[in-house]
């Protein structure tokens, strides 16, 4: 199974009175609708990576990014599917591996999501993809056998593994890895490392990608800091999604700056984001997000079509 949820699950959640979501995992341990493993030979077909951003954190299943960007592509005659591949809690790190489990499903087009948390969250050892492979190892344990045929598709069961994936990837003790590196490091040396990390993977995920013909979108994501008065509290978060987003296109990558369209918008930051309750985006911000990528994503299916060898309806 490529995807790195536990399959066929459906949750509600309610983390606070005022954010209530449901979210649906397909058979493949992928968030939203089902799709064949083999891709229909008519469809272009697209798969979005990154954090909880891409998963759509408090939102409804059809109203995250790759459910709005597969309907509006729909709307205007293209046949098209667009897989949420994300997953919260990971960096760069974890989504190269991700992908490299979602390439059995032939993607076309993938779309990678930065988001202002992805560089200081590289810090976070071991790697969320890790703890998530590990819980779905431990589920697999016979001792556990009964356990999971009775409660693999409760809320309780799923959530207590994602509690323990979180602890296990947060709960270094003292005297940890990136402890000894902090107390020897510099700051701003400890954040060069970071950009240096962040850099190394972004290229073997554009390398990976381009070897297979595969075309790549990088998506810059604000934080809603950068929505109306600047709250920013040091240079370095002031001007990290340019520099990710110069960063994407010095290697080649298409690149989407959502920050234009989100001012655009006119809207308040609260119009726009989970404020004051959470900082990501509400439905609002997602159909923001989704508007402002078609017009690239567009150009990437019409090349998808122009270099396939038989023809795609």
């Amino acid at each position: 199974m490529p995807g790195m949820f536990e399959p066929s699950q459906s949750v509600e959640e309610t983390p606070h009175p005022k954010l209530h979501y449901h979210a649906t995992i397909n058979s493949l341990g992928y968030r939203g609708p089902e799709v064949e493993r083999i891709r229909p030979p008519h469809v272009v077909r697209i798969l979005c990576l990154g954090d909880s951003g891409t998963f759509g954190q408090f939102v409804n299943d059809d109203e995250t990014l790759s459910a709005n960007l597969e309907r509006m592509l729909r709307q205007e005659g293209h046949f098209v599917e667009v897989i949420n591949g994300g997953v919260p809690g990971t960096t760069i790190v974890d989504q190269v591996e991700i992908l490299q489990r979602s390439l059995s499903l032939a993607p076309d087009i993938v779309i990678l999501t930065f988001s202002e948390n992805d560089i200081a969250d590289l810090e976070a050892e071991p790697s969320q993809f890790a703890a998530l492979a590990e819980n779905r190892r431990v589920k697999g344990q016979t001792g556990l056998k009964t356990v999971y045929e009775l409660v693999r598709d409760t809320a309780l069961f799923n959530y207590l593994l994602k509690v323990r994936a979180t602890w296990k990837t947060y709960s270094a003790p003292q005297g940890s890895t990136a402890e000894v590196r902090a107390s020897h490091e510099g700051s701003d040396t400890r954040h060069e490392r970071l950009w240096t990390t962040y850099s190394h993977h972004l290229d073997a995920m554009r390398q990976t990608l381009s070897s297979r013909n595969i075309r790549m979108i990088f998506n810059g994501y604000p934080t809603h800091q950068r929505i109306g008065a600047d709250t920013f509290t040091d240079d370095r978060s002031r001007v990290q999604l340019s520099r990710a987003e110069a960063l994407a296109r010095n290697m080649g990558i298409p690149t989407v700056s959502l920050l234009p369209s989100f001012r655009e918008t006119g809207l308040a930051k609260e119009e726009l984001y989970h404020l004051p309750y959470d900082g990501h985006a509400n439905k609002m911000g997602y159909l923001v997000q989704a508007q402002a990528l078609l017009p690239i994503v567009r150009e990437s299916i019409q090349a998808v079509r122009n270099s396939a060898p038989a023809p795609r309806s």
